[in-house]
């Protein structure tokens, strides 16, 4: 087997691939992989992390037309390889699971893969035409083996039609209507370090939103991805996150969101009132320094279910989902959100 770090796949996918699989997200591009730790479907799409539906993966990947061409990436055995869809074109790619989880943190290289793949215009598009930003594209492309192949359509829709019609989708929490976010403001949560707002060794993205509603009780939600960045598929260090609380004029309820795993460590000022903790995650998280205070964990790994997607960027019409985080915390909380935090990596955070 050649070891392209990006590989088109000869087929097209079908329209209702992603749906059937539990991504219900607008992104344009979506990947998939498994978890071979708790046998569990996972998708990224760049900004949401959450749970797919398992069956379905099982039942695409055993497809007489896809099985020829995964066979050796061990998609259902092992996290090593994810399959990338570009939902505009239906193009499907497989490639090394740092690859892919690279290409959607960085917009401009998706589009890059999708230019390569028969989009004559995409360096106009993208980059401008200045010379500069045309030899910083070529080189960017030299750096990943991209094999140009005929697409054909893949017949799966009786297959995926009928996964879709019994409901198989992700979710552990039945979807409820509930009132739509108003008055948000774009005004930064002040965070601990104006200079590193995601605190020591975090990364550069930090994302906020704030409710200026006057709820009774308010809802603050922390997300991130990761505490650290050293993990490798056979490695998952834990990471450190803490989080100071400011004394508010109601009690609070403090939702704390991550992919991998994470010791959540609340320093909480004198009169702060905490009546509730959430914790959301995939591998095990942990929440140090409080005292009589209710924790509920919905971590995959540990309990065997989690919330929904993992969040760690804002974005207001995902947020009101169906199947978003924010959702099942209004949900669960029966108040609506007054303010979210997140970063990709995050290890210090304020809530005031």
């Amino acid at each position: 087997m050649s070891n392209p770090l990006v590989q088109p796949l000869n087929l097209t996918a079908h329209a209702r691939l992603e749906k059937s699989l539990g991504y219900e997200y607008p992104r344009r591009w979506v990947a998939w992989h498994w978890e071979p730790d708790i046998n569990q479907l996972m998708y990224s799409d760049g900004k949401n992390v959450g749970t797919g539906s398992a069956l379905a993966w099982q039942v695409f990947l055993q497809h007489p037309q896809i099985a020829p061409q995964i066979q050796d990436y061990g998609l259902n055995q092992t996290d090593q390889y994810w399959l990338l869809l570009d939902r505009e074109s239906r193009n499907l790619y497989i490639g090394e699971a740092k690859v892919i989880q690279n290409l959607l943190e960085n917009p401009e290289s998706l589009l890059m893969l999708a230019g390569l793949d028969g989009n004559s215009n995409f360096l106009g598009d993208v980059l401008g035409d200045t010379k500069a930003a045309v030899q910083e594209t070529v080189e960017k492309i030299t750096q990943v083996n991209l094999l140009g192949s005929l697409k054909k359509l893949l017949p799966i829709g009786g297959a995926i039609g009928a996964i879709a019609s019994v409901g198989i989708v992700a979710g552990l929490i039945p979807c409820q209507k509930f009132q739509t976010r108003t008055n948000i403001t774009t005004n930064p949560v002040i965070s601990v370090n104006s200079e590193s707002p995601c605190g020591s060794g975090g990364s550069q993205d930090f994302s906020a939103y704030k409710n200026q509603n006057k709820n009774q009780s308010a809802l603050h939600l922390i997300g991130i991805y990761e505490a650290r960045g050293d993990h490798r598929i056979d490695y998952r260090p834990t990471g450190e996150v803490t989080v100071q609380i400011a004394k508010q004029k109601q009690p609070i309820v403090l939702a704390l969101s991550a992919y991998e795993p994470v010791q959540w460590k609340i320093k909480a000022e004198p009169g702060a009132v905490i009546s509730k903790i959430i914790v959301n995650g995939y591998h095990d998280q942990q929440v140090l320094g409080v005292e009589n205070i209710l924790v509920q964990e919905y971590s995959y790994e540990e309990t065997g279910q989690s919330l929904g997607n993992f969040m760690y960027e804002w974005n207001a019409s995902e947020s009101q989902s169906p199947s978003s985080l924010v959702t099942k915390l209004e949900q669960l909380t029966g108040s609506q959100l007054t303010s979210f935090q997140g970063c990709y990596r995050g290890t210090q955070f304020q809530v005031k």
